[in-house]
């Protein structure tokens, strides 16, 4: 293939990929970046010294485990498992736009999904809806159930201020 052959071909596969939009590719990335954040701002309840884990550029498995870790009583549950499967699919991609894995990676999302709402009442109607929309339940479902968790980690960081004032009343407080 000439130069000028190759520079067609990545023109073309450019205006090709742009102009289709990949509604599954958006809600992914989206979702996935709302789960991060819900991560960072757990962990971050759990240090006094943020910036350390900014300079630390924890990738997003190991966000995850870090804040399975520091759980009380929640590491077990089957919200982990989804998150790491939306992670194992947003990975996939990220990387490759047309990756042959990417069916079976979403339909490992679809299955732990489903398997964690399978008491939800509206679930078996959720089966039939669009992949995006189901994807977006995926990742609403992983997003509520951090939330919860950063209920809890937010009290905690309450009660070791309280603590903190008890034991340090002659040094200014700690910012909630």
């Amino acid at each position: 293939m000439t130069q000028r052959a190759d520079l067609s071909a990545s023109i073309e596969r450019f205006q090709t990929e742009m102009n289709q939009i990949d509604e599954v590719a958006h809600v992914l990335l989206k979702g996935h970046l709302l789960i991060e954040e819900a991560l960072t701002r757990i962990i971050e309840k759990f240090t006094y010294h943020p910036q350390h884990l900014t300079e630390a550029n924890l990738r997003f498995f190991q966000k995850v485990q870090i804040a399975r870790a520091l759980c009380l009583r929640k590491d077990q549950f089957g919200e982990w498992e989804l998150i790491l499967a939306i992670n194992s699919l947003r990975n996939e991609v990220a990387h490759k736009l047309q990756s042959p894995n990417r069916d079976k990676k979403f339909d490992r999302v679809k299955e732990v999904y489903f398997r964690e709402v399978a008491g939800f009442p509206e679930a078996a109607e959720r089966r039939n809806a669009s992949d995006a929309t189901i994807l977006m339940f995926a990742c609403g479902h992983c997003t509520g159930f951090l939330g919860t968790y950063e209920e809890d980690a937010k009290s905690f960081r309450k009660m070791v201020h309280s603590m903190d004032r008890v034991m340090n009343p002659d040094q200014p407080p700690f910012d909630l």
